[in-house]
């Protein structure tokens, strides 16, 4: 019963992040949700290269969207071999890893989307959540990676309750989950319920996700 419910949890959190990829807000907060070369980037890039890397990319993307993760991380591999810059910008590979059970490539990416963008809360909770899968939380907790200020209140309070996980601070989360606006109450449900399920709360993470 508890494999089925991990189960239908696991489909519900990749199609809110499927929903997550496509939203305006998180593109205009995460500006590399295109996955288009930042300035830098394209200036030293060939056209051509840097038109390849984005197609795979993108094609990844719709991939993962489809739920087809194994094929979502072929075409992300695809993108950095034709341009190996890519790879620090690839976040999204890190949650196909993450949904292929591949955890150490999940926090490996985590890690290098952390260098290139250290103020998103979003990066150090996925590598703390791949962490989690093969060490408990217990254990990854105190090995979270310390971020800067996140312009987000919703993920301010987001990485609290997973840096803290006191009664507290997973409060404030619900909170916002449930008398937040629209797009926080996203979040904060979302991140809730994958809270509780590294936590081994399959209830409390089902709720929360099916918000």
């Amino acid at each position: 019963k508890l494999a089925v419910c991990a189960a239908a949890v696991a489909m519900r959190v990749l199609a809110l992040l499927a929903v997550a990829l496509r939203t305006t807000s998180l593109r205009v907060s995460r500006r590399r949700l295109a996955v288009a070369a930042p300035a830098p980037l394209a200036a030293l890039a060939t056209p051509a290269v840097a038109s390849d890397a984005r197609t795979y990319a993108r094609q990844g993307m719709t991939a993962f969207e489809k739920g087809d993760v194994e094929e979502s991380i072929k075409l992300f591999d695809a993108a950095e071999e034709a341009d190996p810059r890519y790879a620090t910008r690839l976040w999204q590979r890190g949650l196909s890893y993450y949904y292929a059970d591949r955890f150490k490539d999940a926090r490996k990416q985590f890690l290098m989307d952390v260098a290139e963008n250290p103020n998103d809360t979003e990066e150090a909770v996925w590598h703390l959540l791949a962490m989690a899968r093969t060490e408990g939380l217990a254990k990854a907790r105190p090995q979270m990676i310390k971020m800067g200020r996140d312009p987000r209140r919703v993920m301010r309070t987001v990485e609290e309750a997973f840096r803290n996980g006191d009664a507290e601070s997973i409060g404030a989360l619900e909170q916002i989950a449930t008398d937040g606006g629209a797009g926080d109450r996203f979040y904060a449900s979302l991140y809730r319920g994958l809270l509780a399920e590294a936590a081994g709360q399959p209830k409390v993470s089902a709720d929360s996700i099916s918000r």
